[in-house]
């Protein structure tokens, strides 16, 4: 038996959707994501596209994460802890080519030279709130190279949903890193699947842990989500849901979510000011 067609979206709802997928997306890669790319990989490509090939190696794929994602619990200590590691990495880079850094039992030597380079620049390591990170996501690489051969964390996580069109193993694997929050490996995930054009291979099920939840994503759902609202909701279910209407209006949910980044980040600053400025934006909304 057919089920019957769910009725049109609202059209502000899908105004907002499409907004905020095309226009606002667009802002978020070119004033924040590529650039970024650039300074954390020390590589520049033309597009999207040409940055496949580049995160397919391990080194920019490590410099990526630790560059822009592994210290974003961290405040206003972040930029300058991922400064060090990636000056840690450079380091032993030097000498040692990275497959035989991929080769070696576990990341010790990579946190020993996080500690050293902690100690030239005059701050302390904070093991207890770093080496999880440094060591952990680095064993990863190593991990995975014990599998292909080649250690790209970006690499893997495309691999898999290539081959079961699943992210949450990868997801899993990523946040049991200690240090590694589920924020920050999704948003981590959201980039690495836009970037290898994998959406429409992720599962619907597993399309959750690429919608990364922060207090924006809260804050548009009431506006963006045509049901009775709980802000007590788990970050799963409000994912799911944006997701969900996402397809109805036939935008993309990773562009979704990267134009509500930059509509929060950019735009809006302060999560009181939201109500105001959605209403700015799509004036016809009450």
């Amino acid at each position: 038996m057919a089920h019957p067609a769910p009725e049109p979206l609202d059209p502000n709802i899908t105004e907002i959707y499409q907004v905020f997928a095309g226009e606002f997306a667009d802002k978020y890669l070119d004033s924040y994501l590529l650039p970024q790319l650039v300074k954390s990989t020390k590589e520049t490509a033309e597009d999207l596209d040409d940055w496949v090939a580049i995160l397919d190696e391990p080194t920019p794929s490590l410099r990526m994460f630790y560059g822009s994602y592994a210290y974003s619990r961290r405040g206003k200590d972040r930029d300058a802890f991922s400064r060090i590691t990636l000056k840690a990495l450079d380091a032993l880079l030097e000498t040692n080519p990275i497959e035989n850094l991929l080769e070696e039992a576990d990341g010790t030597a990579f946190w020993d030279e996080f500690v050293n380079q902690c100690d030239h620049s005059g701050i302390k390591p904070s093991e207890d709130h770093n080496r999880g990170i440094v060591q952990g996501i680095f064993e990863l690489s190593q991990e995975i190279f014990r599998i292909d051969g080649i250690g790209s964390i970006a690499g893997w996580i495309a691999d898999g949903i290539e081959k079961t069109g699943h992210l949450e193993p990868q997801f899993n694997r990523i946040v049991d890193i200690r240090g590694v929050g589920p924020k920050s490996a999704s948003t981590f995930l959201r980039d690495i699947v836009l970037i290898y054009n994998l959406e429409q291979k992720v599962a619907p099920v597993d399309r959750i842990h690429f919608q990364t939840i922060d207090r924006w994503a809260r804050a548009i759902a009431p506006f963006c989500v045509p049901e009775p609202q709980d802000d007590r909701m788990a970050d799963w279910i409000v994912a799911g849901k944006i997701n969900k209407y996402a397809r109805r209006a036939r935008v993309s949910g990773i562009r979704f979510n990267l134009g509500l980044t930059y509509f929060g980040q950019r735009i809006v600053r302060e999560p009181d000011m939201f109500p105001r400025e959605i209403k700015k934006l799509i004036p016809s909304l009450r």
